[in-house]
Formats: C-alpha cells, sequence, structure tokens
C-alpha cells in the first residue's frame, strides 16, 4: 500500500471507507482509502423528483483538505438546516428506480470471511436503502402502494446472505484467469457472474470508473485453513451463480433462447501455502460446473403433486439452444466439455428418463461433422440406480470419473509465482481456462491426453499405479483447459455428491504437485477428507437454499460421517416437506424480486406490474439485464483488446497481484488473541487412514470397487464422444448394480475401511470467525 499511499492517482487506488453526508439540495458522499489518507467526493443532486444527477469531484483529497471542504458545505447551507452525518458505509451496492424515485444502496457493515493471496474477501453485514430525492419535492407516487412494494420486493433479496466482493481482487473470476490475463485495471462488472451489474450500472456510467461500487457475486465462499505435516494450507470453495436465466426451482428449468441454463453456478477449489508469513507460495485451483439440462423443458409446480411431470416444451431440431449453450462452455472453460449425467435411465412413470433420451440425441447431433477435439464427452450414470445396492461405493465410481475428467481437463497450477499489489483486473466475463493452444505453445507445460477411450479404465487401477503417472510438476505451472458439467435434474443432491468427489480427487494432485504429499490420491477415510466434505456439503446446502428453498437431500455424506440413519431419514423428510411448501408457494415472490435485482424487469408508470404478468419468459429472452457476447472464435475473449484472431498477442503470464497488508489486518490486543488468530483457527488433518498404514491386510489398500465400477466404466451407457446411429437410447443387460453383488470382496473391504478406521478431526461445531474487519 505504499504506492497508494504516495500515489492517489496509482492503478492500485482504491475506496473502501464512506461517509455519508446530506443537505437539502445534496448528498455527500466522502470514500477513503483503507488508511483514511486520501479522499474523494460525489455529489447527488437531490432536487429532481425522478432524475439522477451526480458528478465525481476529479481530484483527491488530503485528509485536511476534505475536513475545510466539509466545513464549507455546512457554513454556506446554515440556512436550510445545514451538513447532517447519515451514515458510514463500505461501498455503494447499487442504485435504482422504481416509479418515481431513485434509490441508494449502501453496504453499511462488512465482515471479512477470507483471504485470497492477500486480497481480503467481504460478506454483507447490514445494508440500507436510502431515497435520493428531498422530501419536500418527491410527488404522490413516491408513496404509493405499487412503490411501497416494489421497495419491499427488492428488498427481500437479502444481501447478507451468500453475496461476497473483494476490493482488490476480481473474485467474479478464476485464479487461473486472474494469473494469466493481469494487467486490467478495471473491474468486469460485465461478468455473467457479478450479481449488481444493472444496480450499479447508473453510477458507473456517470462516474466513468468502478471506484464507489463494490461487485457482489452470489453463491457460497468458504475457507478453511489445515495443517498437514506441520505445513499450513488454505484450502478455499467458491461457488459463483450466474445472473443469466436466474431463478427458482421450477420457474426456472433448462435452457432459454440465448443457451443460457438454469442453476448454472462455476465451483473453483482452491488451494496454496504461506511461506514464513508472505503470499509467495505455490498456488493451485480446479473448476467445474452445473447447470440444467440445456433442453427446454419445464415442470409446473403444482400445490397437489409434490413431483410434477416433466414437459419437453419446444421441439428444437437442430438443438440451436443447445449449441450455444456449449459454445458459451467452450468460450468460457475451452475443450474439451466432459458431461456427466446423473439422472434416472428406467422408470415406472416416465419422467427424467425422456429428458436423458433427448439429452443424448442432442450430444449426438451435436458431435456430427465436428472434429474429434470438439466433441462433446458424454458421460451417462443412473446415481439412483446404482445407490440403491447395498454394496454400492458411490463415491468410488464418482471418484473414477474424476480421475479420468482431470487427466482430460488439467488444472491450474503455479508453480511459484511472486507478488505484487495491483488494482482489479479485467478480463472477458467469463471464468477459466486458456485454450488448447496456449498450453500447446508452451513447451514446460504438460500435455493431457484427449483421447476418449481413456475413460474406461482407472477404476482397475490400485492407488500406487494411478500415482506413477502423475509425477510433481516442480515450478512449472500448467493450465487447465475444459470442464466437467455435471447435471441432475435440479443440479442440486446427485450433483453435490459427485462435485465432492471430483473436488477429492483434484485435491490429491494438487497436494501431489504442491509438494505435500508423495501420492496423486487421497483416501476417502483421512481427515482431510473429511475437512473437504464438509465445504462440499456446506456449499451444496447453501445452492439448495438459494434454487430450492431448502438444504439440500443427501444419505452419502451422512453416511460417510457415521450418521444415525433413522435421523438422516427424519431430517430428509423435513427437508422435503421444506422444499414443496417453497416451490409451491414463495417462488413466484422471490423469482419476482430477481426479476427485479437483475434488471430484468424495469417498472414504469401506465405500464403492467411486474406481479400482473402471466409469465417472465419474455423477460429472459430480451435483452434487457443480459449482456450475452457474441462468440467470435473460440477464447476470443481471452485476449484483452482482441478481437478473437488466433494471432492477437495473448497476455503475458503474470502473478497473481497481492495486498501483502489483508494478511495482518486484524488488530491483536493481547497474547490471548494473537493465539486465536494463528493457532485455533488452523484444523490438524491426515492424508491417510489408519488401515493404510497397515503392514498388511487387504484393508483400505483401494479407495473403490473394481468389480462394480470396471463393468460400469466400460458400458455402452459409460462414455458417449460420437453418436452411434445403430441405437436409440442404448441400454445395458448387465448393470453396475448386479455386477456388485457377483464377488464383491473389494467393495466390502472398501465399506469396513470406511467403518473400522474412521478419521474424521474433532473440530469444533462452532467454528471460529478467523477473519475479522477493522
Amino acid at each position: 500500500m505504499a504506492a497508494e499511499a504516495d500515489d492517489p492517482t496509482a492503478a492500485s487506488a482504491t475506496l473502501e471507507k464512506f461517509r455519508l453526508y446530506e443537505t437539502r439540495a445534496r448528498f455527500y458522499v466522502i470514500g477513503s482509502s483503507r488508511e483514511k489518507r486520501w479522499f474523494r467526493v460525489l455529489k447527488i443532486d437531490r432536487s429532481e423528483p425522478s432524475e439522477l444527477h451526480l458528478s465525481e469531484d476529479p481530484v483527491w483529497y488530503s485528509q485536511q483538505e476534505v475536513k475545510s471542504l466539509l466545513q464549507r458545505i455546512a457554513e454556506g447551507n446554515r440556512s436550510t438546516g445545514g451538513l447532517t452525518f447519515v451514515t458510514k458505509a463500505y461501498g455503494i451496492a447499487g442504485c435504482i428506480k422504481f416509479l418515481e424515485s431513485y434509490y441508494l444502496i449502501l453496504v453499511t457493515k462488512r465482515r471479512q470471511i477470507g483471504c485470497i493471496c492477500g486480497h481480503a474477501i467481504y460478506c454483507i453485514d447490514e445494508s440500507q436503502m436510502i431515497t435520493i430525492p428531498h422530501s419536500s419535492v418527491q410527488t404522490d407516487v413516491a408513496t404509493s402502494k405499487n412503490e411501497l412494494r416494489y421497495k419491499k420486493l427488492l428488498a427481500s433479496v437479502d444481501l447478507t446472505k451468500d453475496f461476497f466482493y473483494s476490493y482488490t481482487y476480481p473474485i467474479m473470476q478464476s485464479l487461473q484467469q486472474n494469473v494469466t490475463s493481469a494487467g486490467m485495471k478495471e473491474t468486469p462488472y460485465e461478468n455473467l457472474f457479478v450479481w449488481n451489474t444493472f444496480l450499479t450500472e447508473p453510477i458507473r456510467s456517470r462516474c466513468r470508473n468502478a471506484l464507489w461500487s463494490v461487485a457482489l457475486v452470489h453463491g457460497h465462499f468458504k475457507q478453511v485453513k489445515l495443517s498437514v505435516f506441520g505445513r499450513e494450507l488454505n484450502v478455499i470453495l467458491i461457488s459463483r451463480r450466474s445472473r443469466h436465466f436466474a431463478g427458482t426451482r421450477y420457474l426456472k428449468r433448462g435452457v432459454n433462447d440465448h443457451g443460457k441454463v438454469a442453476n448454472d453456478v462455476e465451483t473453483e477449489q482452491i488451494v496454496f501455502e504461506e511461506e514464513a508469513g508472505s503470499w509467495k507460495g505455490r498456488m493451485s485451483a480446479i473448476v467445474q460446473m452445473r447447470g440444467s439440462i440445456p433442453l427446454f423443458w419445464s415442470q409446473e409446480a403444482g400445490r397437489l403433486s409434490p413431483k410434477p411431470d416433466i414437459f419437453v416444451q419446444r421441439y428444437d431440431p437442430t438443438y440451436e439452444a443447445t449449441k450455444l449453450h456449449f459454445d458459451d462452455l467452450a468460450q468460457r472453460y475451452g475443450q474439451p466439455i466432459i458431461i456427466l449425467n446423473l439422472i434416472k435411465t428406467v422408470e415406472k412413470r416416465p419422467r427424467e428418463m425422456m429428458l436423458r433420451r433427448e439429452f443424448f440425441n442432442a450430444v449426438g447431433y451435436l458431435n456430427q461433422n465436428v472434429p474429434e477435439e470438439r466433441k462433446l464427452r458424454f458421460i451417462h450414470w443412473d446415481f439412483h440406480k446404482f445407490a440403491k445396492s447395498k454394496s454400492a461405493n458411490v463415491l468410488g465410481v464418482l471418484g473414477g470419473v474424476a480421475s479420468e475428467a482431470l487427466d482430460l481437463t488439467g488444472f491450474y497450477y503455479s508453480g511459484k509465482p511472486k507478488v505484487q499489489k495491483r488494482r482489479s483486473i479485467q478480463l472477458s466475463r467469463t471464468s477459466t481456462a486458456r485454450d488448447v493452444e496456449i498450453r500447446a505453445s508452451s513447451g514446460d507445460l504438460p500435455r493431457l491426453s484427449s483421447n476418449a477411450d481413456a475413460l474406461g479404465s482407472i477404476a482397475s487401477q490400485d492407488m500406487r499405479k494411478e500415482d506413477s503417472k502423475h509425477e510433481p510438476l516442480g515450478d512449472a505451472p500448467c493450465y487447465q483447459t475444459g470442464v466437467l458439467r455435471t447435471n441432475c435434474i435440479d443440479c442440486l443432491d446427485r450433483t453435490n455428491v459427485a462435485q465432492y468427489a471430483y473436488g477429492l480427487a483434484a485435491l490429491g494432485r494438487q497436494l501431489h504437485a504442491m509438494g505435500l504429499t508423495d501420492v496423486s490420491k487421497i483416501h476417502p477415510d483421512s481427515s482431510i477428507a473429511s475437512a473437504l466434505m464438509e465445504m462440499y456439503q456446506s456449499m451444496g446446502d447453501a445452492l439448495a437454499h438459494q434454487y430450492g428453498g431448502s438444504a439440500a437431500h443427501n444419505t452419502v455424506f451422512p453416511e460417510r460421517q457415521g450418521k444415525w440413519k433413522a435421523t438422516t431419514q427424519s431430517r430428509e423428510f423435513l427437508k422435503s416437506i421444506k422444499r414443496y411448501y417453497s416451490n409451491a408457494y414463495t417462488d413466484g415472490e422471490k423469482q419476482d424480486a430477481i426479476n427485479l435485482f437483475l434488471g430484468y424487469f424495469q417498472p414504469q408508470e401506465g405500464k403492467p406490474a411486474l406481479w400482473d404478468l402471466d409469465t417472465d419468459y419474455y423477460l429472459h429472452v430480451t435483452t434487457a439485464g443480459d449482456d450475452s457476447y457474441h462468440l467470435s472464435s473460440p477464447h476470443g475473449n481471452n485476449v484483452p483488446g482482441g478481437s478473437g484472431d488466433a494471432m492477437s498477442p495473448r497476455p503475458t503470464l503474470s502473478p497473481v497481484p497481492a495486498c501483502k497488508e489483508d494478511f495482518s489486518r486484524m488488530k491483536l490486543t493481547s497474547f490471548d488473541k494473537l493465539i486465536e488468530r494463528t493457532c485455533s483457527s488452523i484444523r490438524n488433518v491426515r492424508l491417510h487412514c489408519d488401515a493404510d498404514l497397515r503392514p498388511s491386510g487387504g484393508v483400505g489398500t483401494s479407495a473403490m470397487a473394481p468389480d462394480a465400477a470396471e463393468i460400469q466404466l466400460k458400458s455402452p451407457n459409460w462414455l458417449f464422444g460420437q453418436r452411434k446411429h445403430a441405437e436409440t437410447v442404448p441400454t445395458t443387460k448387465v448393470t453396475p448394480v448386479e455386477n456388485a453383488n457377483e464377488g464383491n470382496k473389494d467393495e466390502t473391504n472398501v465399506s469396513l475401511c470406511g467403518e473400522l478406521n474412521w478419521l474424521s478431526s474433532s473440530a469444533d461445531s462452532c467454528e471460529e470467525d478467523n477473519f475479522r474487519s477493522i
């Protein structure tokens, strides 16, 4: 921060603390740097009942200069009431107009919840909506019934739940993208994961900068500190929910005309270590995503049917919207796109199986006349059918899929980056992934196989044999290209389990690359796996509340955690009731609030009100609230200032900008607080189960059942890289459930290992806050 202290006009300058003053004619927002050494002034006119007029002083003030300015303002307005302090704030979340008046939305309380490479991450503890026009100029419209209802509707979007932001780190983008495209200075508000893009536009466009506003990401953020053999390790789990085609469970399904899918959530798993209190350790990250099945389908939430019928709404013979969706994923993540479809194959009453058949046909159609490297990899696995078997090892099979997916996409690993402080950077509005050309052009980067046939052998290999394929990466960086896309019907419950399995497989490789372990696999019964499971379980519950109205249904995690089955069943029943009530009675109002918050609906006097509309379909297929970009060429938006031409220069691979002062910002006033800050928040974990340490015995020697997994991996439904025209809906006569009952000794060993050697760490149930704001 030395550069900022000496030169407030530097690119690193940020405003983090604000004070709001008012006179009869104006609001004055005084923004300051973190140390309150430099100040800016924003003036908002209050004399217009329905217009927004604001101006920003183009200079930076010192502390003494801003005091003198406020004194002069108070003297000049003494006859009309003087200058009054209103509130302190930590950022402007937006500015909105309903029928007449404009309102200012302020973040009045914040709380630090994490730190990425020295950059503080905050959540909102309190917000406030302030009417801008003075009461003397307002008309009756400002207090009308509809105006008050719109205010109440917007206030129902609770900014204190699952919204987070950073002043100096582009949290809406992945670590890999922030590293590979460092150098841009403005926060990318057009990113699809920034939820207040519409709300902040009036201020950003008039000030021509983003100093005054904070970019809010909606989803989930969780950071834990682990100690592995005495080395401190930070594990961060970030979920970013897309603002495109956003909404609630039964009101937003499938895909829209722009190729945007419902419940589109990107999940990033970051691992980095601290070396001697600095931020120069190795970093690694992996990205996966979930999203509704990209077809035109829906369900009508009925008050008498907890499981409504599924309807394929539109006949789309060329699957144009589906193609747009996968083109978008290729633009965001690169190739290959691996689809893990977990819905049911066979049902007495056809529901999910209809979508499975149509999804299969869509992928087959899109893979026609496409080069091998651009083909979609389609994996179908009936999660429920396999999980019904008593000896089923769900996480074992999913771990096999995850391992091969990681072979195809790779993951981001930094080597040993150097760090420096920069202003938040701007990139494309997407989340990660350098394209294949970038990785191929770097001679020191490992090239991972893209052969689809490889998805069929991993399950039967033991841990040591698998580890021999993944040599330590040393200081050479590597990058993720491509992504695993997981879905079930709601993309909640089954998807959460699959994403955890992928995260666990990725964590093993991340730790191996960083030199923290000699093997690239983590035992599923180890305490570090337990810690990661808790993080994914917390994430799954948060995402399920946002989209479905209740915590996630889950029987796999409680079973692994050794919880009593009867208690688990009663909790699942209560979750079902809560989700059913939310879907049937409250989702309509929640959808209206989301449409208003994101700008899909903008109220106008004399036009139908939002709650009077029969459907919001047309709101999500117009350009309102949607700044969808055009795909000029794969990864074209990753080139700053480029048009997507393959010959355009690509950015220099720069280190992550860091703010070293954030790391030690907590005020330590006693020795007890020092101990609490440095020790109590660290959880000691182990990479192995006790059974792995025994010199003999088969317990714990394998993390999955070779019989069931190998059969499943080699079944016709497992991998679909190119459509087989001779079959429409492939079926297999030998199912993994049947094979699980035939000679399943290895499966039994796995289950015994889980029962006898569960090493869940006895961490406190009430987690202490590791970070505190000033």
